[in-house]
């Protein structure tokens, strides 16, 4: 890049940094003024996420719905069907989290569930349920996959369910299922509603079902935040600043 090239580069850099401050706060007030209608009018979001590492995610394919399915960057709500009026249960396919790659992968994920949990935490939306999904294989090493998990969600294990993938893969699907059971016992804590099992031949209605149960099941009072968690969101001190100065002119404008 030549000098007159960088010049302008950075002019141009400093011309568009208060459109983009303003952008962000527009955005930001645009989301907290949805959460605090959602939250008087009882109408929160509430969110089964499903988290895993690599498990086979086409099923889930079968629940989507463009009247039903919003995306976010790598995040898709589905809106659960057959439900109550008064309820709003969603579930969330969210992207892989790579926490065991590389520093810079580990990062970029965790930045990534950083900016979604912020966005909901603005829209008032409580996540309820961790999904925690699995393939089909081995015990020992469905086990392992499951605690390379959980240990990032430590502090709400009572939220977790198990989601286990392509069970069409076991042979005697009874006994394999009492396996589980007992393989995931610590976790479960003698509550079979926590184990979901879904292969590949079923249906969405069979599907949205199962989802649904379960977050009937599990919606207690407890919910997720990502505080005290390697996810917690470090406040932008920038935007921060910039709401309350906004916050300060429309008080003292009403004096």
């Amino acid at each position: 890049m030549s000098i007159p090239e960088t010049i302008l580069f950075f002019l141009l850099s400093f011309i568009m940094k208060p459109f983009s401050q303003l952008s962000n706060l527009a955005y930001y007030y645009f989301l907290k003024i949805i959460g605090f209608y959602r939250e008087i009018s009882g109408t929160q979001h509430q969110l089964s996420l499903i988290l895993g590492i690599n498990y086979s995610n086409s099923l889930f394919q079968k629940l989507l719905d463009s009247r039903t399915t919003i995306k976010q960057h790598q995040f898709q709500s589905h809106r659960l069907r057959n439900q109550q009026s008064k309820n709003n249960f969603y579930v969330v396919s969210c992207p892989f989290l790579t926490m065991t790659e590389s520093i810079d992968e580990r990062e970029k994920c965790i930045k990534l569930y950083q900016q979604f949990f912020k966005r909901e935490e603005l829209l008032k939306s409580q996540i309820k349920c961790l999904l925690v999904a699995i393939d089909y294989e081995r015990n020992d090493l469905m086990k392992n996959n499951l605690f390379a998990l959980v240990k990032w969600f430590q502090k709400n294990k009572d939220l977790i369910v198990i989601l286990v993938t392509s069970f069409e893969k076991a042979e005697d699907k009874t006994q394999s299922r009492q396996e589980l059971l007992n393989v995931f016992s610590v976790l479960i804590k003698d509550d079979e509603n926590r184990l979901i099992l879904v292969s590949s031949d079923d249906d969405s209605n069979e599907l949205n079902s199962q989802f649904l149960k379960v977050a009937k099941h599990i919606n207690k009072n407890e919910e997720f935040t990502p505080k005290d968690t390697i996810f917690e969101i470090i406040e932008d001190d920038e935007l921060n600043k910039l709401s309350k100065e906004f916050e300060l002119k429309i008080l003292s404008s009403n004096r």
